[in-house]
């Protein structure tokens, strides 16, 4: 153990930034590359789910779903814990959560076990994406949150976009079911780690009555009114990306009078264009002081983008730049993140993240289903798809709504 992170042993604290900090982080960030990439690996495999287990349509939008709804539930709560038990008592029981889930998904040999394993994933994965954010803030400090938590959302995009074609590959030499076997030890690998290595910086105080506490910051973030805003119009954004990303972006494409293929390939621009907006949209917003310029700007990208799709013929390749502008522009939808860092400062930052993000992902439950609603009851595919482009107009509404929180220097 070198000087930057040998710990002192009056307190524990380690420096912030230094080798061990970058190292927890990245555990932490792979984990959230992990299991976001098991969440929108369903856009691939939910065609051989469908022929493995005898489903239809309506129960592959509510595997989705469900994990997307449970997610929501669990989120709520797990920022809160993070900030009153810290990292270790936190994580390395989602990594489990996880990492079963993944293995009962590879095992799963009815409807009904699939479900179970979307909310053990979702169990566990309610701290993943909050839980790398909570570390880039703890380990690196506020000033550099909105940076850190933008890395994490570049990672796990990108890597979306690169999991899709080569999973639609392996797929064609290898079953789902040992796929997701495969990825569940990949899983024990990282809960290993986790034990190994994750910590705080300084050791955080056991609290009497933690579930007090964890109600207590709760309380405190939703009597925000502008965390509200930002969740409403940032829960829009991502809800959308999330619909089209692991749903309907393939549907989109072979309505239009293009093959599957090149709807998943739609579907790995659509999370390019998001690791491209996490990349520049925090850093961005950062530089000119504004959190709003940079939220109306992507917001507005998301809504033209989502009418040139559904609205206009165009050949393929405009298509897949279409879908790029809206992956970019739906990355807005981090900024709602810093906005709520801004409002919510350091000691509840773990709760305003999973706070917004639990929004986020009722949302994404929301308008996931939406089009296999409206299709049921025989709407055509401008009329499904809609909703889509009204509720990314309301978002572009409470963006102008939001208050400008960003510090002036």
């Amino acid at each position: 153990m070198d000087a930057d992170t040998k710990p002192i042993p009056a307190t524990g604290k380690y420096r912030l930034g230094g080798p061990r900090a970058w190292w927890i982080w990245i555990i932490v960030t792979v984990f959230t590359i992990y299991l976001f990439n098991v969440q929108t690996m369903f856009s691939v495999v939910q065609g051989d789910i469908k022929s493995t287990l005898h489903l239809d349509d309506s129960h592959l939008t509510m595997i989705a779903a469900t994990y997307t709804w449970a997610f929501a539930i669990f989120q709520f709560f797990g920022g809160a814990f993070l900030d009153c038990f810290g990292s270790r008592k936190v994580l390395i029981p989602a990594f489990i959560f996880v990492t079963a889930g993944v293995f009962l998904y590879g095992i799963a040999t009815s409807y009904s076990m699939i479900l179970v394993a979307q909310v053990l994933m979702a169990l566990g994965a309610c701290c993943g994406f909050v839980g790398a954010g909570y570390i880039g803030g703890v380990w690196f400090g506020m000033a550099a949150y909105g940076t850190m938590f933008g890395y994490v959302q570049v990672l796990s995009s990108l890597s979306s976009a690169i999991q899709q074609p080569v999973t639609e590959n392996i797929l064609n030499h290898l079953s789902y079911e040992k796929l997701f076997v495969y990825l569940g030890f990949f899983g024990i690998l990282l809960v290993i780690l986790g034990i190994l290595y994750m910590r705080n910086p300084t050791p955080v105080s056991t609290h009497k009555s933690p579930f007090k506490v964890v109600g207590h910051n709760l309380i405190q973030i939703v009597k925000m009114p502008q965390m509200w805003i930002a969740a409403i119009w940032g829960g829009i954004a991502f809800g959308l990306n999330l619909a089209l990303g692991v749903v309907w972006t393939p549907k989109i494409f072979t309505n239009a009078g293009f093959t599957l293929t090149n709807g998943n390939v739609g579907s790995a621009l659509l999370w390019l264009g998001l690791a491209a907006g996490s990349c520049f949209w925090p850093k961005w917003s950062d530089r000119i002081h504004s959190r709003r310029i940079p939220s109306m700007i992507g917001v507005a990208m998301m809504l033209l983008g989502l009418v040139a799709v559904v609205y206009i013929d165009m050949p393929v390749y405009l298509m897949y730049a279409m879908m790029f502008i809206i992956g970019m522009g739906a990355t807005s939808h981090m900024l709602a993140f810093t906005v709520g860092g801004d409002v919510a400062g350091g000691p509840l930052v773990g709760t305003s993240s999973a706070f917004l993000n639990g929004i986020m992902f009722i949302f994404g439950g929301i308008l996931q289903n939406i089009p296999s609603s409206l299709q049921s009851h025989g709407a055509g595919v401008h009329g499904m798809f809609l909703p889509f482009i009204v509720a990314a107009a309301v978002a572009l509404v409470f963006v102008f709504i939001q208050k400008e929180t960003a510090p002036r220097s």
